[in-house]
């Protein structure tokens, strides 16, 4: 009876044994790995930069993670590596994996300008300032200036106006916001060819809305702007005279307009 009870004992062991010399096996090639893995064991041969780049070299980017990698595949580490390249403004986000057997994949999102910031900067599409060590002056794009810390409150309005504009088939090219916390903006028709006159210019006016009652003042002045065009929503859609330079808004009730070559005159 007691040698019956120790064949399955016996059994168990021998059952279990493969799983615990197993794991004991990975253990210590874990160990082993930590331990004395360099570059030259198991090195990251390939570096892939995955996403859509419009203002970055890709090349370069690619050079700088290369240069940062100072472990193999399993020590490198990935979240310095990703520090590191978002230290760079003109990168939104970045994530990295790795790719068996010497790879490393790093998926990269650029920031997308959709305005420019006082002279140093720029919005991005989140309503986000960024700035880049060297600022592409060509880029079409609206300008929005305020102190700092306050471009949020900016990019808010300018959507507002956005939408407004729109309608009239306007566009806000220049939103500024000084330091008493009062707003004054520069329209212009559509930039197309439509919109330009004979010489080929596009006509600018700015308009001053002013410290209070700005939505007030700003939904007198889309009433009021159909009235300042000729021919509005045809091709001859142009400023009335092409020298209308200045419409204050600032007024309770009205508003006065300022030409390039005239007194200006209140309505």
């Amino acid at each position: 009876m007691k040698r019956k009870n120790k064949n399955p004992l016996i059994k168990k062991i021998l059952k279990t044994l493969p799983v615990f010399v197993g794991i004991t096996v990975i253990v210590y090639l874990g160990l082993f790995i930590k331990d004395v893995e360099i570059p030259t064991v198991l090195p990251v041969e390939q570096v892939s930069v995955i996403g859509t780049l419009n203002f970055l070299d890709r090349s370069k980017i690619e050079s700088a993670i290369k240069s940062s990698i100072s472990g193999g595949y399993f020590t490198v580490d990935l979240n310095s590596i990703r520090e590191k390249l978002l230290q760079q403004p003109w990168l939104k986000n970045v994530s990295l994996r790795r790719q068996w057997p010497a790879s490393l994949d790093v998926i990269v999102t650029e920031q997308r300008p959709v305005a420019y910031w006082n002279h140093d900067g720029y919005i991005n599409d989140a309503g986000e300032v960024f700035k880049p060590e060297k600022i592409d002056k060509q880029l079409n794009l609206p300008k929005m200036n305020g102190p700092e810390g306050h471009h949020s409150n900016v990019w808010k309005f300018m959507n507002v106006l956005y939408q407004e504009m729109a309608l009239l088939e306007f566009e806000v090219v220049r939103l500024d916001l000084d330091e008493r916390r009062s707003w004054q903006m520069v329209v212009s028709e559509y930039r197309n060819i439509e919109a330009r006159d004979s010489e080929g210019m596009v006509n600018f006016i700015d308009v001053k809305l002013g410290r209070f009652e700005t939505e007030k003042r700003l939904q007198r002045f889309v009433r009021i702007l159909p009235s300042l065009v000729v021919g509005h929503g045809s091709a001859s859609n142009v400023l009335t005279n092409k020298n209308i330079k200045v419409i204050d808004m600032r007024y309770p009730n009205g508003f006065a307009v300022q030409h390039h070559d005239l007194q200006g005159a209140e309505a």
